[in-house]
């Protein structure tokens, strides 16, 4: 009886959720420029040598890459059944010897050394290999000059057409894996839509102002809105690649799109640059202002995404900036002067909120959450910080209110009956205390903006506050 053939596995797309040479490149260009930098140098000698420069600026860790757990289970089944399992891939070979050391299962291990291992030149060397046959499992049209010289195939991911053409080479389809493609819900997820709620700030210019009187400003600070949340969503997937590594560690994180590879690595960087490059575009061509307030954003994102993050209270204070720059923006869309106590209340207001979350979060962190929480700076001991400088922020901003109101708004906006107005703060301090008082005891289980879009009370207060406002017109 003949022994079982030898299976051949490919490495990306295939025994991996992901492609190691994205992930090699995402890791350097927001953690180590310079091997990026070299990796890109290196680009008019080759693909091999971009993968050199990768495989020694950057080494990957295996037990973080998403597997192909089905195909996994198949291969064990296989190899408990005789065959024997190889690894064979384009990617370098440093990498491929990391991965199968981890796994394993391979009896030998084939990568990129002197060249690079692709399309015919693996099917070249397979052949040369193993004349007795083997069998491939793979995901690509490059891989279809390989299937037709194997005496089976295996169909990883592979998409529609790719799975046709395999299927018309004449070597039996042996098993088939069905692809994971991303679909509108994961991109949704992906680009966080459902926080385009942060992003109504941008109307608050509008809504002071009275400007919903002409509807010339209102096309604008709708504009502005959306510009605002492509670049938004733009940098959430910016950010998703650079914490990459962090998300696959975190319990629930690890199933966001991108850290699950149902978003791959190369789409989305593709997708989060072009979105950024064209809301820059956009903004720069509807006037300066809105330019410099998107750019300014898109700078404190990165900053914020790249380390700030990191740095205790200064996370929060970020945070506050980047909704002081919103409600600048909806100014620069409008043409507005810049009200300072408008300003300074979004300042207070919106870092006494992000400290609320943070507060919340050292509260819950437990043992279990410590190495989550000391990775952002904190220590469970920083919650009487958090919470008497989150309180003191409310309490500031509260004041600031009062003095917009005096000094600001009755000035210089037209109010029939402006003492509705007094209403406001009284109805934002109740909401203010309300927040607090769940974040102390721990039962924020969002950040304070999320929380109040499914908040009854919050939507009750929220619709006082516009009551008043609409009785003081």
């Amino acid at each position: 009886m003949a022994d079982p053939l030898p299976i051949v596995v490919d490495l990306d797309h295939t025994l991996l959720r992901t492609d190691t040479l994205d992930e090699s490149f995402v890791r350097a260009l927001f953690h180590h420029p310079r091997a990026a930098a070299t990796a890109l140098l290196a680009l008019p000698r080759g693909r091999l040598a971009v993968k050199e420069a990768l495989a020694e600026g950057v080494p990957l860790d295996p037990a973080e890459l998403p597997l192909r757990e089905d195909l996994l289970d198949w291969l064990r089944d296989c190899a408990a059944a005789g065959h024997a399992l190889h690894l064979c891939t384009a990617a370098h070979q440093t990498v491929a010897d990391a991965v199968a050391t981890e796994l394993g299962l391979f009896v030998s291990v084939i990568g990129s050394r002197s060249h690079n291992l692709k399309g015919e030149a693996k099917a070249a060397a397979l052949a040369e290999l193993f004349p007795q046959g083997f069998i491939y499992a793979g995901d690509s049209r490059a891989d279809l000059a390989v299937w037709g010289r194997a005496a089976g195939i295996v169909l990883v991911g592979a998409a529609p057409a790719t799975a046709a053409a395999a299927r018309r080479l004449g070597p039996p389809i042996l098993a088939e894996f069905a692809a994971e493609r991303a679909t509108p819900r994961d991109w949704l997820r992906a680009g966080r839509l459902h926080h385009a709620s942060k992003n109504l700030v941008v109307f608050v210019p509008l809504i002071l102002g009275q400007g919903w009187r002409d509807i010339g400003q209102v096309m604008e600070a709708i504009l502005a809105f959306a510009l605002l949340l492509l670049l938004t969503s733009s940098t959430y997937l910016l950010n998703d690649l650079s914490d990459l590594r962090a998300d696959r560690a975190h319990w629930s994180k690890r199933h966001r799109p991108i850290a699950s590879a149902r978003i791959p690595i190369r789409t989305a960087l593709l997708a989060g640059v072009g979105g950024v490059l064209v809301a820059l575009l956009a903004g720069f061509l509807v006037s300066v202002p809105l330019f410099l307030g998107l750019a300014a954003y898109l700078a404190l994102t990165l900053a914020y995404s790249l380390g700030l993050k990191r740095v205790p209270l200064l996370d929060t204070l970020i945070i506050a900036l980047l909704f002081g720059l919103r409600i600048l923006i909806g100014v620069a869309a409008l043409g507005q002067p810049v009200s300072g106590y408008l300003m300074t209340f979004a300042l207070f207001f919106f870092f006494s909120l992000a400290t609320a979350k943070r507060h919340t979060e050292i509260l819950r962190a437990g043992p279990e959450g410590a190495a989550a929480l000391a990775a952002r700076g904190y220590r469970p001991a920083d919650a009487e910080l958090t919470l008497v400088a989150g309180v003191a922020a409310a309490l500031g901003s509260l004041i600031i209110l009062v003095l917009y109101l005096m000094h600001d708004a009755f000035l210089r906006v037209p109010y029939a009956d402006p003492w509705w107005l007094w209403a406001q703060p009284l109805l934002i301090a109740i909401w203010m205390g309300r927040i607090w008082l769940l974040s102390h005891r721990g039962e924020m289980l969002d950040d304070p903006v999320s929380f109040a879009i499914r908040d009854r009370t919050s939507w009750g207060l929220g619709a006082a506050v516009g009551i008043a406002y609409l009785l003081a017109l």
